[in-house]
């Protein structure tokens, strides 16, 4: 895919009286430039939470596992980032000054990866990443993702000469034509990410039928113990299908926290994909939450599907269900409904509950269109 990045030019009038040539000299190391910056943010005061890349082979690790710049060789550097659900992160890096637009151009792109590990989970993480800069002065490139990105700008102009703003990049692109189908869905290419493989629930959901869960594997039978407890408390004598899915649902977006490990180099354990995450420990990722659905569905006698698919413009792997109640099919996607809002009447609302595949479509979801069910219904599924 071709992406065109617009850089915004500052165009300095070199004739007498019509201003001076910018000074991108500094005589600061990257490690003292990153500091200068911290020292002007309210994140400077949560020292504890920070990571500092400043050694060599750390930062040489850091720009190619991160920023994807295998090949752009790199002269000083330093970032300071927050580990899990904190989108915080400050770099500072020098480069051979025909390789900065290079270098911003990974940064964009990194800057929209980062931006899908955020996305319908922590909107406040989000919301630092859209407002994030990615400045160019000289040789040096910096990208602030910051509560105050403009004071970190004037922090980085401090480390510099008599010189005009730094040059902004823009943050985000979008999709270009040749990435849409004709019906305007983004094109699913599975990101790779995360190992999406299916829970196997057989022995569980046979146990359960007939009420012998002697051959079950000692983690399996503390899974459907715990869903036991789910289905004592939550379901009961009479309740219709969808009841049971709307209370079911309720349960797991309420009490099942989102596994910020995720976010982490080392990654979630294979529990948090598992229904023996959100079941057990209480915590777990997307493919955690749909198979744990999956499988409070499959007790209850409530047809249901795990689909995996992607979101953010296919750069990161994500998994939601759908259901299917007198004879329609509906989506849920009890991740992004997780901690819901109540209304003035104390009533919880959700955004993913029983919608169509268009709406998750329109809401930033990528799938196999072709290899599930359609949901089209709109009623929400309530008789």
């Amino acid at each position: 895919m071709k992406r065109t990045l617009s850089l915004l030019l500052a165009l300095i009038l070199l004739l007498p009286g019509c201003g001076k040539k910018e000074d991108v000299t500094t005589g600061q190391d990257a490690g003292t430039i990153a500091r200068v910056i911290l020292a002007y943010l309210d994140e400077s005061r949560d020292a504890d939470a920070l990571t500092w890349y400043l050694e060599p082979s750390d930062i040489d690790g850091y720009i190619k596992d991160y920023y994807k710049l295998e090949d752009v060789p790199w002269a000083d550097g330093a970032v300071v980032r927050m580990e899990g659900a904190r989108a915080f992160e400050l770099a500072v890096l020098r480069v051979d000054e025909q390789n900065v637009e290079t270098v911003t151009a990974a940064l964009q792109d990194y800057l929209l990866d980062r931006k899908g590990s955020f996305i319908g989970y922590f909107p406040d993480q989000v919301d630092l990443i859209d407002n994030a800069l990615i400045l160019s002065k000289g040789q040096w490139a910096a990208l602030l993702v910051c509560e105050d990105p403009n004071q970190a700008e004037s922090a980085f102009e401090s480390c510099f000469g008599e010189g005009i703003n730094a040059v902004g990049i823009p943050v985000i692109l979008g999709p270009d034509e040749d990435d849409l189908r004709p019906d305007g869905r983004l094109i699913y290419k599975d990101p790779g990410k995360d190992d999406m493989t299916l829970f196997d629930n057989s022995a569980i959901l046979a146990a359960w039928e007939s009420g012998d869960d002697s051959g079950l594997s000692k983690q399996d039978k503390e899974v459907l113990d715990a869903a036991k407890r789910v289905f004592d408390r939550y379901v009961t004598p009479g309740m219709t299908d969808y009841a049971k899915e709307y209370a079911l649902y309720t349960w797991l977006t309420g009490n099942v926290n989102y596994d910020k490990t995720h976010y982490e180099k080392k990654g979630a354990p294979r529990t948090s994909y598992q229904p023996y995450g959100p079941l057990i420990q209480g915590k777990g990722v997307c493919l955690g939450y749909a198979e744990t659905f999956r499988l409070l569905m499959d007790m209850a006698g409530i047809e249901c599907i795990t689909v995996t698919g992607a979101a953010f413009g296919n750069r990161e792997n994500h998994a939601w269900n759908m259901v299917k109640l007198n004879g329609q099919w509906y989506c849920v996607d009890p991740t992004w409904d997780t901690r819901p809002w109540m209304d003035e009447n104390g009533e919880f609302v959700y955004t993913y509950f029983n919608v169509t595949s268009d709406f998750l479509a329109d809401t930033d979801h990528q799938w196999d269109y072709d290899s599930v069910p359609e949901a089209t219904a709109e009623d929400g599924g309530c008789p």
